[in-house]
């Protein structure tokens, strides 16, 4: 079988149930990888593993989770060992209500307690969306650990300002309500948001993978710990929080560094992140015309390809 499970499944109906879509997404692919878990500060962290290279941890965006980095791995694998986690409160990793956390130092704590569970003192991070603002956090909070960081996809962090679609969903009572009411429960349903926030070109998009992020809500805890999240990450008038903007910080950390970034980017077009770019002493971009929030998923090669380039190197 292309997924392996290494620990015994759960007998909670919708932990299997996304384990179950998880192995036919990978089938689907025909990339092997592995199914694990650890114990991070006594929570279970799930991820997927696959490869036997140097280190290369990947941290998927906000409301996805590390199924999305499935179509990469084959070509991954073959240079790195490669981990992509579930971030707690998605997939099979064990929620969390954010409410109780500051993300800021928590995203990072988590992340550094997996490397740790694994043996791996440094490594390289591929980081999209809420996944590229912890890489960035990383980076600065711990860079010692960290070889080098590729963005694939606007990371968070640069920007207080956020779609307005998204600052509604901070309004206290409202805004959980109005979060919980977007969330998909059909495959044509997730492939209209995903068509309207991640792609411009859904075509490449599997079904397969639209069923591991509806699968993904029926886990025990998920869909509370994302709406809680989301609902702590900003305020309606100023956006997402200051204290997860690394702008400033970013000037000064030699960590190498590359920005795949959309053009018809959801989130924020390339033109915020180019000046963070220029101020930083080993950093680039690579701006890719017609690709949108999830550029290794749209038909083209070109991201993956940007990906390979600056991490082998």
């Amino acid at each position: 079988m292309p997924l392996t499970t290494v620990e015994a499944r759960s007998n909670d109906p919708g932990e299997r149930a996304y384990l179950d879509a998880l192995e036919s997404y990978a089938a689907d692919l025909d990339v092997s990888v592995a199914s694990r878990t650890a114990t991070v500060d006594g929570d279970r962290i799930h991820y997927l593993e696959a490869g036997d290279g140097p280190p290369l941890l990947c941290l998927h965006g906000i409301s996805t989770s590390a199924a999305t980095w499935l179509p990469l791995f084959e070509a991954l694998a073959e240079e790195f060992r490669v981990v992509a986690p579930d971030r707690p409160g998605r997939g099979l990793s064990e929620p969390t209500e954010y409410a109780d956390v500051d993300f800021r130092e928590y995203g990072v704590a988590y992340v550094t307690g997996l490397m740790d569970a694994l043996d791996v003192d440094s490594t390289r991070l591929l980081g999209s969306s809420l996944g590229g603002m912890q890489s960035l956090h990383l980076q600065v909070d711990h860079p010692e650990r960290v070889d080098r960081t590729c963005l694939v996809g606007a990371p968070g962090g640069l920007s207080r300002k956020i779609p307005w679609l998204f600052r509604l969903t901070y309004v206290p009572k409202i805004g959980p309500w109005l979060f919980r009411r977007n969330v998909a429960d059909s495959v044509d349903e997730a492939r209209e948001g995903w068509q309207q926030v991640n792609l411009e070109d859904d075509s490449a998009l599997s079904d397969a993978l639209l069923e591991v992020e509806l699968a993904a809500e029926n886990v025990p805890g998920n869909t509370d710990s994302l709406v809680s999240l989301n609902y702590h990450a900003g305020t309606l008038r100023g956006g997402m929080l200051e204290k997860f903007i690394v702008r400033d910080e970013l000037a000064s950390s030699a960590v190498p560094t590359r920005f795949v970034w959309g053009t018809e980017d959801f989130f924020w077009p390339p033109s915020v992140g180019r000046p963070v770019v220029a101020s930083m002493p080993n950093a680039d971009m690579i701006a890719l015309t017609d690709h949108g929030h999830t550029p290794w998923l749209e038909p083209t090669t070109k991201a993956r390809d940007a990906v390979l380039e600056f991490l082998v190197d």
